[in-house]
């Protein structure tokens, strides 16, 4: 971040010390502009640069250590991209519970804080999205999807979750572990339960697959989905709106059936992987054999 706060300087020709303070404003051209910029880096920086490195310094073969193998069977593809869509009323629902959060009156400090941070987030987001374009709707979908999709799920799913699964020597431990760190590390608090529900998916996609390109996948278009309808609806190309999504999650019939679903694209996924089979390896052996 401080690097990408660097060059945002010599690009946009601010003082490194006035970049917080125009990147603050949100409301002109030139303060978007620069979030955008080091949104990305931020991104770069924590997600994608810091696994790609430690692969090259423990591994001969960098790529295939991290999971990146190029057979990914239409067996594991279809129920993993399924699996995005169809659990989303159960995922609503579980934002509903998670936004009806009130903490005790002596944590209203900590509670105050966690609905700020909400509230920037949000506000930023749609700052991101709203946009007119093709050429910013493409921008949006690399900074929003396919950077985080691969970065995050290199992160969490290629480096961290393997290891949590040895040291605990719990493949679903290691799952539950990881995915935890996953929802902690957005810092939006109300959205923690569904972030945790979806890491949980992308981690058994990845543990039954042995591949990360499904979660990568998985990941990337969870994210680009939204970024199109929020495109099409600020646009005027369509009446549905990323929100209307949410209104599924007040029918329990919607939401049972997400379940049952989701459960039934998991068992899926199982049924065509030899994952089930295999041992977590001790810990002083690499997870991924080259």
């Amino acid at each position: 971040m401080a690097l990408s706060w660097m060059v945002a300087s010599l690009v946009f020709g601010i003082p490194v010390s006035d970049i917080g303070l125009v990147m603050g404003d949100l409301q002109s051209s030139t303060g978007l502009n620069i979030a955008r910029f080091v949104q990305i880096g931020s991104q770069l920086g924590l997600f994608l640069i810091p696994p790609l490195l430690m692969a090259f310094l423990v591994s001969s073969g960098p790529l295939k250590w991290l999971g990146f193998r190029r057979k990914l069977p239409l067996g594991q593809l279809i129920p993993g991209v399924m699996l995005i869509f169809v659990a989303l009323p159960f995922l609503h629902w579980l934002s509903g519970i998670n936004d009806g959060l009130n903490l005790p009156d002596w944590l209203s400090g900590i509670e105050a804080w966690m609905r700020e941070q909400e509230d920037y987030a949000e506000l930023i987001t749609n700052k991101f999205l709203d946009v007119q374009g093709v050429s910013w709707l493409l921008f949006n979908l690399m900074m929003v999807a396919v950077i985080p999709g691969i970065g995050e799920e290199m992160l969490f799913r290629s480096v961290l979750q393997p290891l949590l699964s040895r040291v605990f020597r719990s493949v679903h431990l290691g799952i539950l572990l990881t995915a935890l760190v996953f929802a902690a590390m957005h810092l939006q608090f109300y959205g923690f339960l569904p972030r945790l529900v979806l890491g949980m998916f992308m981690g058994y996609a990845f543990y039954l697959s042995s591949n990360i390109w499904l979660p990568v996948i998985m990941h990337t278009v969870n994210n680009g989905v939204a970024v199109v309808i929020h495109y099409l609806h600020f646009n005027g190309l369509t009446a549905v709106s990323v929100k209307d999504a949410a209104s599924f999650s007040d029918n329990y019939f919607f939401v049972a059936l997400s379940v049952l679903l989701s459960a039934l694209c998991l068992m899926i996924m199982v049924r065509s992987s030899s994952a089930t089979k295999k041992e977590v390896q001790p810990a002083a052996e690499p997870l991924y054999k080259e």
